[in-house]
């Protein structure tokens, strides 16, 4: 069978050159703006903060890998990596607030604690892989 063709395919309200029309949609409203410029210093540091925090989930998993060779202890590391990568994604929420408030003020203020305790995670977590890496290696 073919299909039908001229103005009774096209249906009782449409000619034939006439394109077919969907319904609008009300358009959201747009989000506001944190602050003027959208690519200004708190959004880099957002995007170092959660690699560095990706990393840390990664060599957690890592970790876990090893569980036949360090037991429990594995999974102890898998769960302090995880907690520190939690944490410094939960202070980073935090510490982009504050930049973008900074920054319409004009006046910023650093925040030394946030990043004290991500330095010290990563050399925790170092420490923790070289270690093992030793550990390893001797067996």
């Amino acid at each position: 069978m073919s299909e039908p063709t001229g103005p009774e395919s096209t249906g009782p309200h449409q000619s034939e050159n006439s394109p077919r029309r969907r319904p609008r949609l009300p358009r959201p409203a747009p989000r506001p703006q944190p602050h003027a410029d959208p690519a200004l210093q708190p959004e880099r540091t957002v995007q170092s903060w959660l690699r560095t925090s990706l990393t840390m989930t990664v060599v957690s998993l890592i970790f876990m890998r090893f569980i036949n060779v360090f037991q429990g202890w594995s999974v102890a590391i898998f769960v302090v990596c995880m907690g520190m990568a939690i944490v410094a994604i939960a202070m980073q929420v935090r510490r982009y607030r504050l930049g973008a408030v900074s920054i319409r003020a004009e006046r910023g203020r650093p925040t030394p604690w946030a990043v004290i305790f991500l330095t010290s995670s990563v050399c925790l977590i170092a420490a923790l892989s070289i270690a093992s890496v030793i550990k390893i290696s001797l067996l």
